[in-house]
């Protein structure tokens, strides 16, 4: 029984010792602090890969016997090898999924060893990226009473914030919504309290481990002195009808379109308007579709929408917009909004869309 037994963990040690777990090959083989580490998940595909050869209590490495194999494929010649250390660095990505490394390599007194061990490389994901920041305070100071509106026009699908960066060293963050497909909008009430002098305002995206920063091209104040007179300004860079003048409050009662800019395209089967006005705002949004053939032959239009919703405590609105009747490429929606307060109504804003 003694005797199979020992036979039996003889066979059993012969049939582990290609398969044991990498940890345990790399401490039996004297192989230490690997990268990426045993087993591990969602690896870059950039990443290097390395080791110590531990000779503490074994025979020194032969370094011309020294073997590295990456999914096979033997990268010796393109790494870097010491008496106590490898790295490999990939010159193209890693492939996504489970990857293996084995090191060959024999002792001075001759004596073959193999270390292996595998990890897994995270899927291909396209670059955060951030195309514009814009705000409301570019070029007039907010004060109690008013709302900092900061855009944020990026990669979908990321977690969002505004950074309000002042003298360098105090940070405030606000977190945003992502309103529309890359659109992230933030919004602040400004309070007596604040105050704010050429402060700096960064967006930031995150998705998964990507992060990435933008800053707005235009400083923002906070005045307590200041009062009610700045401007919701147009974020989805739209147009707007009336005159340029910003010195009053109706001013900012003046809705804009943060999911769409002027310009931009729509599904034809509808879409949905997310904007900014004042706080408690009652805004009249207006859609029309007009088809034209070679942009001269009008083919008629139609009444989409004609609606009036109240904006949240944070100004913000949302209406849905149906598709035409008969949706045509090229299709040209005129969005019209205008909002009341107080008995005071805005100047209207006006954006033009097309159907993709």
């Amino acid at each position: 029984m003694k005797k199979n037994l020992l036979a039996l963990l003889a066979a059993s040690s012969l049939m582990l010792a290609p398969i044991a777990s990498p940890q345990q090959a790399a401490l039996a083989q004297r192989v230490v602090d690997v990268s990426p580490d045993v087993n591990s998940q969602n690896v870059p595909p950039d990443t290097s890969i390395s080791g110590q050869f531990d000779t503490n209590s074994t025979p020194a490495v032969d370094l011309n016997s020294v073997q590295i194999l990456v999914n096979g494929q033997d990268v010796t010649n393109r790494s870097t090898v010491t008496r106590n250390f490898f790295s490999y660095r990939p010159a193209q990505p890693l492939p996504p999924g489970q990857s293996r490394v084995q090191i060959d390599y024999r002792n001075v007194n001759g004596e073959q060893r193999s270390v292996n061990w595998g990890f897994t490389v995270q899927q291909p994901q396209a670059a955060v990226q951030i195309s514009s920041v814009t705000h409301n305070a570019a070029s007039n100071q907010l004060g109690p009473g008013t709302t900092f509106l900061a855009t944020i026009n990026g990669t979908p699908g990321s977690q969002a914030s505004v950074l309000l960066i002042q003298d360098g060293r105090t940070v405030r963050e606000i977190q945003a919504q992502e309103v529309s497909s890359g659109v992230y909008v933030a919004t602040l009430n400004v309070q007596s309290s604040d105050r704010l002098n050429e402060g700096i305002v960064v967006g930031r995206l995150r998705r998964q481990n990507q992060t990435t920063f933008a800053a707005a091209s235009q400083p923002v104040v906070f005045n307590p002195n200041a009062g009610g007179t700045a401007v919701v300004p147009d974020s989805s860079g739209a147009g707007s009808t009336g005159s340029g003048n910003t010195g009053n409050t109706a001013s900012q009662l003046q809705p804009s379109f943060t999911s769409h800019r002027n310009g931009g395209e729509v599904s034809g089967s509808g879409f949905t308007l997310v904007g900014q006005t004042r706080p408690n705002a009652t805004v009249d949004v207006q859609v029309t579709s007009r088809v034209s053939v070679l942009g001269v032959v009008n083919l008629g239009g139609e009444t989409l929408l004609d609606e009036e919703v109240t904006a949240d405590q944070n100004g913000r609105f949302e209406v849905e917009v149906p598709g035409p009747r008969i949706p045509v490429p090229g299709t040209r929606y005129t969005v019209r909004a205008t909002a009341n307060l107080n008995n005071e109504t805005s100047r209207a804003t006006e954006i033009t869309l097309t159907q993709d």
